[in-house]
């Protein structure tokens, strides 16, 4: 089962957008997200968050489809994303896919680049996706693949302070045994040598970034 969470981070195609979610499963709109939805006439499985920035006819409308409504206070400890985080991985998804996640709040992007961490601590593969970038992690034992055309970029950046063992074959800059350490990001922008690139490491936790 896809999962996709819709958050209401910056998402300016709609089109794009209504292409990614026609692949879902299950559909979990986090707060503003719901906008996003409503706009292409889409409704969600369940609604998650504090509530504080969707019109309250909007949701009142969707609870009347029968749509589940899970709302938490303000203040509190998590993000609304990792609360609907949390609710996808509850369903024991083959994948999730976070949308609207990036935007002009870094804090907010970066701490929903770090929630992919949570679903590799439930062997549950995540992207996080918007119209340039598709960002995911490489960890031991669970290598990646870059697929494409010769010539198309992606990035390896260390999330964890030191990432040893990288291997990368099939690019246009491999890499044996290499080590990744935080404030030393060689590792930005390579490029597909054929029509696949594999990774691997051995320790630690790396960022991949496949750039569209």
């Amino acid at each position: 089962m896809r999962c996709v969470i819709l958050t209401g981070g910056t998402v300016e195609d709609l089109q794009w957008l209504k292409r990614v979610l026609a692949g879902a499963d299950r559909l979990i709109c986090v707060d503003s997200g719901t906008n996003y939805a409503a706009a292409l006439g889409i409704v969600p499985g369940v609604i998650v968050g504090d509530m504080d920035s969707i019109d309250p006819s909007l949701l009142e409308s969707y609870r009347r489809q029968g749509v589940a409504i899970k709302e938490y206070p303000a203040e509190k400890d998590d993000t609304d994303t990792a609360l609907a985080l949390a609710e996808a991985l509850a369903c024991r998804p083959d994948e999730v896919i976070i949308l609207g996640a990036t935007g002009n709040r870094f804090d907010h992007t970066l701490a929903n680049v770090h929630l992919l961490r949570v679903a590799l601590d439930h062997r549950v593969p995540a992207r996080i996706i918007n119209e340039y970038n598709e960002i995911n992690l490489v960890a031991p034992r669970q290598p990646a693949v870059v697929k494409g055309r010769p010539g198309d970029e992606f990035s390896l950046l260390p999330l964890t302070g030191v990432v040893t063992g990288v291997q990368v074959r099939g690019a246009r800059w491999p890499l044996e045994n290499a080590t990744f350490s935080i404030g030393n990001p060689y590792g930005i922008s390579n490029r597909l040598a054929g029509n696949r690139a594999d990774i691997t490491i051995a320790s630690g936790l790396m960022l991949l970034v496949r750039v569209k």
